[in-house]
């Protein structure tokens, strides 16, 4: 008899920090760590990752704390490393990313970015690549002097190895930016994955970003 899909919603905390470092020439080198620990669940996942990325093309009469967000094109990519423990069980995982990230400015000061992800992944020796394509819509705002972002996305995998699509991230959050040094990113995000124990995910995420190098 054929078992039906693993079920049940459990819950995560995602403390983050990333290093983002601008460099004249439209280069930049991203770097972050962080954890993903289960409330109630035994499940940790602690990851880290450095990248590079290059930025085509800017985009006029728009500033953003991330200079990423100022171009139309960026490509990038980088290495991530990730150990999760779920119910006593130890995974490894070694990732390679590709990722290209196309941003458009439309009218009401809105900013729609259309990310391209790659994985080529090694768990525990074993190969495998993933797909993932994420849509993220922003405005900025300024209330009596304080600059916040609200901000939406979604996000499908399709997992190579089951020639499927068979995860979706639903995010809504708001960044709180400081003058060009550092910006705080407060979030809600809802993962469901039928195949996976368990299947839903509720994920409150905090990551904070230091930028450097930023020319304004």
């Amino acid at each position: 008899m054929a078992q039906s899909p693993p079920s049940g919603t459990e819950s995560q905390i995602w403390p983050e920090v990333d290093a983002h470092l601008e460099f004249r020439d439209q280069l930049r080198v991203l770097a972050f760590s962080g954890v993903q620990q289960g409330v109630g669940f035994p499940y940790q996942q602690w990851f880290a990752a450095a990248g590079l990325g290059y930025q085509f093309k800017r985009i006029p009469r728009i500033e953003k704390i991330d200079p990423d967000k100022e171009h139309y094109l960026v490509l990038g990519g980088g290495y991530e490393f990730l150990r999760t423990i779920q119910s006593g069980k130890v995974t490894e995982e070694d990732r390679v990313i590709i990722d290209l990230t196309f941003s458009y400015h439309l009218p009401a000061d809105l900013l729609v970015r259309d990310r391209n992800w790659i994985e080529l992944r090694w768990v525990n020796g074993t190969y495998s690549t993933t797909y993932r394509n994420m849509v993220f819509v922003e405005h900025g705002f300024l209330v009596h002097g304080i600059h916040f972002t609200p901000y939406g996305s979604a996000e499908i995998f399709y997992n190579g190895d089951k020639h499927s699509w068979n995860q979706e991230w639903y995010t809504a959050g708001i960044q709180w930016p400081y003058k060009h040094s550092f910006m705080l990113d407060m979030y809600y995000r809802r993962e469901n994955c039928p195949s996976c124990v368990p299947a839903n995910w509720n994920v409150a995420g905090l990551t904070l970003n230091f930028y450097s190098g930023n020319k304004k």
